[in-house]
């Protein structure tokens, strides 16, 4: 296989390596400020991703510019220069010019990067970088949109995290942004919600993106489906949802009921929720094992914790 790389988005490296490791299957990556490292002979891995800026081969880790140079000069490269610390800028600065020394700098010419992370230097061939023009289309031109929606990038986030083999389910739609990145990704999509109306608009929404999911009129405490190998939502929990308190910790318990019975063994749900509640105990009682929580801030009335659990 590969030594390959990735560069990881900021503000959660944690979350962004998370993907990483549920989009390549292992966790057997080394870790770097802004960078893993790892082997893998995939190429479509950040254009699938909502937190992985770009990945390629990994050509050279140094110390040293002269060392860097040998290897690309008397080359024709377009040169991708990111320095993950800030506070590192003036230093990488003055080697860039020793690295490029006999180098022809062209857009034309095939990417590379040069990545500069706790004082050494990698080069790397890209292979593919994020898609985030589909995300903000997704997030930005839909008909139908409502209050505390997720956005395209947690949704499809929370889709990788769920590890799909085939089917994404989503028994919370609502506008249906969850099912939009999950049809993007080339799944197929069921979705779940007790509002006909909304349902109808994650329906437009949909068809608007030329998208086609499996949308079933019922409550998430009841799934009305046999199996399925993925579960990604986002329940209710913001300031505008109906349900409060011991009502809304009982909603939680029966949808970690239902979604124990339709999971295969062995396949992920993946919710996000308000950080102020912990529901580790209700889901052990319901055959989970907690594999991950991460806490993303939304805004200063929220930060959402994403629960990663895994059917026992």
């Amino acid at each position: 296989m590969t030594k390959s790389y990735a560069v990881l988005k900021g503000n959660n490296y944690f979350l962004s390596l998370a993907e990483l490791q549920a989009l390549i299957g292992t966790n057997n990556i080394e870790y770097l400020t802004g960078v893993a490292i790892f082997e893998s002979d995939q190429e479509k891995i950040s254009s699938r991703s909502a937190r992985i800026k770009r990945n390629g081969d990994l050509l050279l880790i140094s110390d040293s510019p002269e060392e860097i140079n040998e290897m690309i000069k008397d080359g024709c490269y377009s040169v991708k220069e990111d320095i993950i610390l800030g506070s590192q800028r003036n230093e990488f600065n003055s080697i860039m010019t020793e690295i490029l020394k006999g180098v022809k700098v062209s857009k034309r010419c095939d990417k590379i990067d040069l990545i500069f992370t706790d004082g050494i230097i990698l080069l790397g061939k890209i292979r593919d970088e994020i898609d985030s023009k589909s995300m903000i289309i997704h997030s930005k031109k839909k008909p139908y949109s409502q209050s505390g929606t997720m956005n395209a990038e947690t949704s499809r986030l929370l889709v990788n995290l769920s590890r799909p083999k085939n089917t994404v389910l989503d028994p919370f739609t609502g506008t249906g942004s969850i099912l939009i990145e999950a049809k993007w990704l080339n799944y197929n999509c069921i979705g779940v919600d007790l509002d006909g109306k909304i349902l109808e608009k994650a329906k437009v929404n949909l068809k608007f993106f030329g998208y086609d999911c499996d949308l079933i009129l019922a409550s998430a405490t009841k799934l009305p489906i046999i199996s399925v190998d993925s579960i990604a939502t986002d329940p209710p929990y913001g300031r505008s949802t109906k349900e409060k308190g011991e009502e809304l910790f009982k909603l939680y318990e029966n949808f970690f009921i239902s979604a124990s019975e339709v999971l295969k063994k062995g396949s992920f749900l993946v919710f996000a929720t308000d950080s102020k509640f912990d529901f580790t105990d209700k889901l052990k009682e319901n055959s989970f094992m907690l594999k991950e929580i991460h806490f993303l801030y939304s805004h200063k009335s929220l930060t959402r914790a994403i629960y990663v659990v895994q059917k026992r």
